[in-house]
């Protein structure tokens, strides 16, 4: 199944992630954790964050360590509190339930009607919830034209 091509869909935005704490751990050993849009697998090493609704996903360590920063007094690499560097991604709310397909045979996400999918670049999709989305991103332009008001 081919990733979804966020740029190419109507409404389409460009959104920064909101410079907001996260509790991150690092994972002993390979699993499999239960999202909120379904079962992903990650290797050890990886980080599982927890976010501003207590919801949990897992990170690829490489990405993670290219997008987030320790707390001050952190080092990285250690479980504790991590801040996402600021950075524009692609994304676009969904009118409808559809499943996305995580690189690296990881999994698929449940993305429900008004779910916002992220685009985070290299075939890196996420799905998040509106609310989450609402608390956590800021929109910064649409892709196409005018933009609705509920994107």
């Amino acid at each position: 199944m081919k990733p979804l091509d966020i740029a190419a869909q109507p409404g389409a935005f460009l959104a920064v992630k909101r410079s907001l704490p996260v509790t991150v751990e690092f994972a002993e050993q390979d699993g499999i954790l239960d999202t909120r849009e379904g079962a992903v697998r990650y290797q050890a090493g990886d980080a599982i964050l927890t976010g501003v609704e207590g919801e949990r996903w897992p990170v690829q360590r490489e990405r993670f360590l290219a997008s987030y920063d320790p707390a001050a007094s952190l080092h990285v690499g250690e479980n504790g509190s991590y801040v996402k560097r600021h950075k524009t991604v692609l994304a676009w709310r969904s009118s409808t339930a559809i499943e996305i397909v995580l690189s690296g045979q990881r999994g698929i996400l449940q993305a429900n009607a008004g779910d916002v999918i992220v685009d985070y670049g290299g075939d890196d999709l996420a799905v998040v919830a509106a609310s989450i989305f609402e608390s956590t991103y800021q929109r910064v332009e649409a892709l196409h034209g005018p933009a609705s008001e509920n994107t």
